[in-house]
């Protein structure tokens, strides 16, 4: 009888232990660059092989664009060297043949920001989403659907600055938010079905939130009297890093999809920032100053099991 008590037990301590998507950073990250420059959105290719990212030079000037493969011998390249004015913010299509990026275009003294699209050879850049000549607009941030039919971006060229998803072509833009606060920086759930982004229409600062891509089902995931940025949902979608300064300085934090059970996963007093997700869903990589400078750098996330309610 005890046997079978005790069996019975077990059982029922195993069914509330849930394999939660909170993490124990164990190691410390490794420096994936040295040049110190300040860097912006690392973005690895599906097959783990390239690591896309932004880099401002040091003129001081120019921001561009590259693409590398860590552990090879030669440096990082251009992404476009034909292309000189300011682009950044690149994207690999989930196939890792093309890439959305956020480029200049100066109309005067002022620039619009469009979206392009290169093929991963830095060949074949044409428009996707560039609004008509002499209309001052930014669009920016361009984030792929997972079967790479669509993408989603931000856009100033209703006015206030909203999300929006369109083709992979441009066409058939819808816009998803409507709403005089500040939307910004989208990321596609892995399953399609949700869009992550941040918006300060709380009146709380910058918070991350959720919503379809039909536009409905809009659903707030974070509460911090801070800011909350630039999501990225892991690869399986359990799991999505951010940006918060809740501990007073900008860190990256990794927490379940729908925002519970947050962790410190860069742990430093200096800047951390631009997360983005290794392939396998084992790592992030992100943006950090903790040895001067600004550079890549990746750290484990490992799962840690924790009783449910």
């Amino acid at each position: 009888m005890k046997s079978l008590l005790y069996n019975i037990f077990i059982c029922m301590a195993i069914s509330a232990i849930s394999w939660a998507v909170t993490v124990l950073p164990r190691d410390p990250p490794i420096r994936l660059t040295g040049d110190g420059l300040d860097k912006r959105r690392p973005c690895w290719s599906s097959d783990g092989q390239h690591l896309a990212f932004a880099r401002h030079e040091s003129d001081g000037v120019h921001i561009w664009q590259y693409v590398w493969e860590p552990g090879a011998a030669g440096p990082p390249r251009r992404l476009v060297a034909d292309y000189d004015e300011p682009h950044f913010d690149a994207t690999f299509a989930p196939d890792g043949t093309r890439l959305l990026l956020t480029a200049v275009r100066f109309i005067g003294t002022q620039g619009n920001l469009d979206i392009l699209g290169v093929n991963a050879d830095g060949s074949g850049r044409k428009p996707v989403v560039a609004e008509e000549q002499g209309k001052l607009v930014h669009q920016e941030w361009p984030a792929w659907s997972p079967d790479g039919k669509r993408l989603a971006f931000t856009s100033t060229h209703q006015g206030n600055q909203e999300i929006y998803t369109a083709a992979a072509d441009g066409s058939d833009v819808v816009r998803l938010t409507q709403h005089p606060g500040y939307d910004a920086h989208p990321c596609w759930a892995p399953d399609g079905q949700s869009i992550a982004f941040a918006t300060d229409r709380w009146g709380t600062g910058l918070e991350i939130a959720r919503v379809r891509p039909d536009g409905t089902g809009l659903t707030r995931l974070t509460n911090s009297p801070g800011l909350d940025d630039y999501p990225a949902y892991s690869p399986d979608g359990s799991r999505l890093a951010f940006v918060s300064n809740r501990d007073g300085q900008l860190e990256v934090y990794v927490a379940a999809a729908d925002g519970s059970h947050l962790v410190n996963l860069s742990r430093h007093p200096l800047a951390d920032t631009f997360p983005t997700w290794t392939p396998d869903g084992r790592s992030v990589t992100f943006v950090s100053e903790r040895d001067g400078g600004s550079d890549l750098y990746t750290r484990r996330v490992e799962p840690e099991p924790i009783r449910g309610d």
